[in-house]
């Protein structure tokens, strides 16, 4: 596990990373249907830009985002997912992306997925249990 630097978010860090996060909510649907979801990792990975922001800014902007977007579509766990991965992944957190299939949902008539992410093996903006609620399906990296 590497050590992360110490956070300096200044002002224009946070204003950049603001807008820079408003561009992917509304950009990321089309990247997934365009690329697939291996080339949609792999833009996402992608570090060029770092942000020295805590995570519970990234967090914070994240939820702002996806909540201007729900006026238009509906907020899923996998865009919050997503958006999560890709500015705490640029942030240099040690993170991970999950998707999963509810354990009690298997018996019922309907499938219930979900997806998460985790920060050094630690559930962030989630409930602590998720994972052992749900069969995990993927994970990234």
């Amino acid at each position: 596990m590497a050590e992360r630097h110490t956070i300096t978010c200044t002002v224009i860090d946070r204003i950049i990373l603001f807008l820079r996060m408003g561009f992917y909510t509304f950009y990321m649907p089309y990247l997934e249907k365009r690329h697939g979801l291996k080339e949609l990792f792999n833009i996402l990975s992608h570090n060029k830009n770092q942000y020295d922001c805590d995570r519970n800014i990234i967090r914070d902007y994240v939820h702002t985002w996806l909540g201007i977007k729900g006026l238009f579509t509906p907020q899923h766990c996998w865009n919050r997912t997503l958006l999560l991965y890709k500015f705490l992944k640029s942030a240099g957190y040690n993170v991970i992306l999950y998707t999963g299939i509810r354990k009690d949902a298997i018996h019922g008539t309907s499938i219930t997925g979900h997806s998460w992410v985790t920060i050094d093996g630690r559930v962030f903006d989630d409930r602590e249990k998720i994972a052992d609620e749900h069969y995990i399906t993927f994970y990234y990296p």
